[in-house]
């Protein structure tokens, strides 16, 4: 069991769904309704954790006339909870513990903003197995429905490349090999 699913087993599964579903749609402004059927949690639940979440600071509350929608708070309670329960996170982990030891890997290097689905990354090193890569990718796709692009470069390549500006732009190291 990966450590952020044994928060699952220990915290109420609801409010682990329902935090989830904030992170992953920062911006995003919900109404009750809309949280309860994106989280698949019954409305009165919602509604219940919705106000235990508004009184924590996690979420906060936006009327316009009638209507009340909730967003995520941006405070340090919700950037330490997005570090263990953020679903991205969690596949990007997954996929670094699951190639870190491959012979030959220096470097897995995430290129761009990770997405909702989705994460491109950069795999330094010598003589990878790229089928082997290709063969984890898939399971992630399959099993967790997230996509992770992964590009193999022997570290010459890459240094090459950035020479060349195709590597600009956001990037940041997720492991290197000690």
């Amino acid at each position: 069991m990966q450590n952020p699913e044994i928060l699952e087993e220990i915290f109420d599964k609801k409010t682990i769904r329902l935090i989830q579903l904030f992170l992953n749609n920062k911006e995003k402004q919900f109404y009750l309704r809309e949280i309860s059927k994106e989280a698949n949690i019954p409305l009165a639940s919602t509604s219940r954790l919705v106000n235990k979440l508004l009184k924590l600071n996690i979420l906060k509350l936006i009327k316009i006339s009638k209507f009340k929608l909730y967003q995520l708070a941006n405070n340090d309670n919700t950037k330490f909870l997005e570090k263990f329960l953020k679903k991205e996170v969690q596949m990007l982990n997954k996929f670094i513990d699951s190639i870190k030891d491959f012979p030959g890997l220096q470097y897995i290097i995430l290129h761009g903003e990770e997405e909702k689905d989705r994460a491109n990354v950069l795999l330094i090193g010598e003589n990878i197995d790229t089928g082997a890569i290709k063969e984890v990718v898939a399971n992630i796709k399959e099993g967790d429905k997230f996509t992770v692009s992964a590009l193999v470069l022997a570290p010459e390549q890459y240094e090459q490349m950035v020479r060349m500006g195709m590597y600009s732009g956001k990037k940041r190291i997720l492991y290197e090999k000690d």
